[in-house]
């Protein structure tokens, strides 16, 4: 029987888009992996011919997500949003840019020793709320949500996943050092 069942999420990594809009930097961690949850949109359009629908089918339209991590580093600041670091700390602009990335990251097949593999690719994030709060007798996880959205490439990709169990080795072994296409 084929296990199915997913659970856990781990490892992400970020690869700069290169300005051919199709080939990514070599992946990037960041670390502290908490949750990921991307949706795509895609509209219903629907054509009328001779008093009946003729052509249905669904169009992607773009898509959102937020990526939950344990805290963010100065470099993660740049690599994520454009962001300058100098001297210590990171200078948030107005000016920034955010770079678009392919956002990889990894879950577990239950159950088995394999996982299934995730890249979407031409991701833009948005820097995140500066939230704190005090403590009140007690240490309570404060976690930084990213807000991200995605676009399909000029290929008309928008993210690719496969299984370490049916994958070619060579496909599984590359995951985190190149960004993988179908």
């Amino acid at each position: 029987m084929v296990k199915k069942r997913l659970g856990g999420f781990s490892k992400i990594h970020v690869a700069k888009m290169k300005p051919d809009g199709l080939t990514f930097e070599v992946p990037a961690p960041i670390t502290g992996a908490k949750e990921v949850e991307a949706e795509l949109s895609y509209e219903q359009v629907q054509f009328y011919a001779d008093n009946a629908m003729d052509y249905s089918d669904f169009v992607f339209n773009g898509g959102e997500g937020t990526l939950t991590v344990s805290g963010l580093t100065m470099q993660e600041y740049n690599t994520l949003f454009g962001s300058t670091v100098a001297e210590g700390g990171v200078l948030i602009k107005s000016g920034d840019i955010a770079p678009e990335l392919a956002l990889l990251f990894e879950r577990k097949k239950l159950g088995t020793q394999d996982k299934v593999l995730y890249a979407l690719y031409a991701c833009k994030f948005a820097p995140p709320t500066i939230a704190a709060k005090t403590m009140e007798g007690g240490i309570e996880e404060e976690t930084v949500e990213l807000k991200f959205t995605v676009r399909e490439l000029e290929t008309g990709d928008v993210f690719y996943m496969v299984d370490t169990e049916t994958a070619p080795a060579n496909k599984v072994d590359g995951w985190y050092q190149t960004v993988q296409r179908a």
